[in-house]
């Protein structure tokens, strides 16, 4: 006779299906939820060929960064030779927007949203309630079966949905001040934006153009981004209007502010994430107690 895969309901087998969930949560919960793998490289421009690389982990607790440079010479002159001096009467309307903004963040209580934060809590709670359910289950509730699976789907919701999803808020920033229509490309151009090292001053772009598409890969999302502009700390303080009126000719000096930084952006969960596709395996080798069924009674007839 062969021998059965899935055992018999027992107490031990109660015990041990709870345990395996506990160790599967725990060996989630100390590893690396996300890891984002970031290469760049300035294509065009006094910065090009430099590169730029980052490796990103996420966890429970905190977000570690390594970065480093490549070819980093022409990025570091280009840094020591532009010089971006706002007018004055520039400088006058974004003081005035600066405190009107100010402003609008006292009286409305609009400080920004930790999103990452949020999705951590998220999974926290969702680990938590996951191993309650698998005790209703021991106990003999009514619908347990449905609210462990439940509490499951969330879990595997929550690192391939809202961990990543909080990544990219955190990443571009809330959006604040956009109409409903605009946020899918606020959310773009924010997005290519924050992976252009940016070290420049805010409005010293000009003709700033951002493209981003996203594709699947294994076990996450790569993200392909480019951003360009012509950097006004390469132009002369007069042509700082000329300049952001309409694109300079090609053979003109001023053409040569010109910088584009292509990137990808890959997404991918941690190693140790997929441990827990195995808890329903548990389920099914380590059944859990069986409805009582009502007792029937056969009628006689003479």
């Amino acid at each position: 006779m062969g021998i059965a895969l899935r055992l018999s309901h027992s107490r031990i087998g109660d015990v041990t299906r709870l345990s395996f969930t506990v160790l599967v949560v725990i060996h989630v919960l100390i590893s690396a939820w996300l890891v984002v793998d970031f290469e760049g490289q300035y294509t065009e421009g006094k910065p090009s060929p430099t590169n730029v690389n980052a490796l990103i982990a996420v966890d429970n607790e905190k977000t570690l960064i390594d970065v480093e440079m490549e070819n980093s010479t022409s990025f570091i002159l280009y840094m020591l030779f532009r010089d971006y001096s706002e007018p004055e009467v520039e400088s006058n309307q974004t003081e005035n927007q600066s405190d009107d903004s100010t402003k609008t963040k006292d009286s409305g209580d609009v400080e920004s949203k930790e999103w990452l934060k949020l999705g951590r809590n998220m999974v926290f709670i969702t680990m938590i309630l996951l191993i309650i359910s698998e005790i209703l289950v021991i106990i003999g509730i009514p619908l347990r079966a449905t609210l462990r699976a439940f509490m499951w789907i969330s879990l595997v919701a929550s690192f391939a949905i809202v961990i990543p999803s909080t990544y990219v808020l955190d990443l571009v920033g809330d959006g604040d001040d956009k109409e409903d229509e605009e946020e899918d490309k606020g959310v773009t151009n924010s997005l290519s934006q924050e992976t252009f090292v940016q070290s420049t001053e805010t409005g010293s772009m000009a003709h700033e153009d951002n493209s981003i598409d996203s594709e699947l890969v294994l076990w996450g999302v790569q993200f392909n981004m480019m951003f360009s502009g012509y950097d006004l700390g390469l132009v002369e303080p007069e042509n700082y209007s000329a300049v952001r009126e309409q694109p300079p000719e090609e053979n003109s000096t001023d053409a040569s502010s010109f910088v584009k930084f292509e990137s990808n952006l890959k997404l991918k969960y941690g190693k140790n994430i997929p441990s827990v596709l195995l808890i329903p395996l548990a389920w099914f080798l380590l059944p859990a107690k069986p409805k009582v069924k009502p007792k029937q009674f056969l009628l006689e007839s003479e």
